[in-house]
């Protein structure tokens, strides 16, 4: 318990740093997260999508084909602390929807969708965000 508070106050301040970013450019998230290499890939339906790992896990951005704006992430969490900081963060800062999904209600009226998957068995844990 401990460890998890020392992670939670440690680790918070980054929590506001690596989000889902949607409606924004490449270049925008580029900017906001200058200090990380992204690697840049395509789907098969040639939709274009970035990705680097931040301190919670792995982050990948995709973006809309006409718009070229992001229209939905992942985060790909490593380390069960991790994802139990930020679980509770979400727990105090937005609506609970259910165990696993929250909602964020932004500024200019957007509603953020968080939706947690994970397997425990395989130890894999993602969170998805859209409007």
């Amino acid at each position: 318990m401990k460890r998890l508070l020392f992670l939670l106050i440690v680790f918070l301040p980054f929590l506001s740093s690596a989000q889902a970013h949607l409606g924004t450019t490449e270049k925008e998230i580029r900017d906001l997260h200058s200090e990380k290499t992204f690697k840049v890939e395509y789907n098969d339906d040639g939709e274009k999508y970035i990705s680097t790992f931040m301190i919670y896990g792995t982050f990948i951005y995709y973006f809309d084909k006409k718009t070229k704006l992001s229209n939905f992430c992942m985060q790909i969490v490593d380390e069960m602390p991790y994802l139990n900081g930020q679980v509770e963060t979400y727990n105090r800062k937005y609506v609970i929807v259910s165990d696993t999904e929250w909602k964020a209600y932004l500024k200019g009226g957007n509603i953020l969708k968080i939706n947690l998957t994970y397997n425990d068995e395989n130890k894999f844990y993602i969170f998805h965000y859209n409007e």
